[in-house]
């Protein structure tokens, strides 16, 4: 069996660590880098060639679908795997746009990802039975409403980016939202760009006029 070469990349280096440990278990599997964001990802690809890329989607700077588009710009060689806490119809519609083999929650077990790298690996597309489940879901939601797709700004932003959202408009920083989410200070960051990319925003003023506005959070 041929070895399949992967390349990781995740703003969290446990994440990257505990993956590569995991993966180079297995006899046809070998990875040949880690970077840290979309940037250094594209940077080290001008002097790699993996077979697989496994994309962490929500990122500081250059999210993983940015990365995943502009790495179908310049490389056409690596096929790429996203990975993600977030599992919404959105984001799935996104990374298969942005040139995206498969999508895989984060929370799957080992054998999955095994599967999915071996199977994209051979040209195959790739998504679990729970992003099958989201998926299917969307079309069928999209078929009984009689509509082309949800038009409203605020149903393309996910469950935590709302909250992260709701944390901002009051007034609390990304120390403070990290504390009372549970999160990292540089997820909170990772959220707050993705919601400003979503929703077309630039400025914290902006996010807060747009959460008073579609009442994600109420004026005392």
């Amino acid at each position: 069996m041929d070895t399949i070469k992967i390349f990781i990349v995740d703003d969290h280096a446990i994440v990257r660590d505990g993956l590569s440990s995991m993966l180079q278990s297995q006899s046809d599997l070998k990875i040949i880098g880690q970077a840290e964001s979309g940037e250094s990802a594209l940077e080290q690809l001008n002097n790699i060639s993996p077979d697989i890329i496994l994309m962490d989607i929500m990122m500081t700077g250059m999210d993983g679908i940015a990365t995943t588009a502009k790495i179908r710009e310049k490389f056409t060689e690596p096929k790429i795997i996203i990975l993600s806490m977030e599992v919404t119809q959105i984001l799935i519609s996104d990374a298969i746009k942005a040139g995206a083999q498969a999508y895989i929650p984060k929370d799957s077990k080992k054998h999955e990802l095994i599967e999915a790298i071996r199977n994209v690996q051979k040209g195959e597309k790739y998504f679990s039975p729970k992003i099958s489940e989201v998926v299917f879901k969307g079309f069928y939601d999209q078929s009984v409403s009689g509509k082309g797709g949800d038009g409203e700004e605020e149903s393309k932003i996910t469950k935590r980016e709302i909250e992260v959202l709701q944390q901002i408009a009051s007034g609390l920083s990304n120390r403070e939202i990290a504390d009372k989410l549970f999160i990292s200070i540089r997820t909170v960051d990772a959220h707050r760009n993705h919601i400003m990319q979503k929703l077309k925003l630039k400025t914290t003023a902006e996010l807060v006029k747009y959460a008073i506005k579609h009442k994600i959070v109420e004026l005392e």
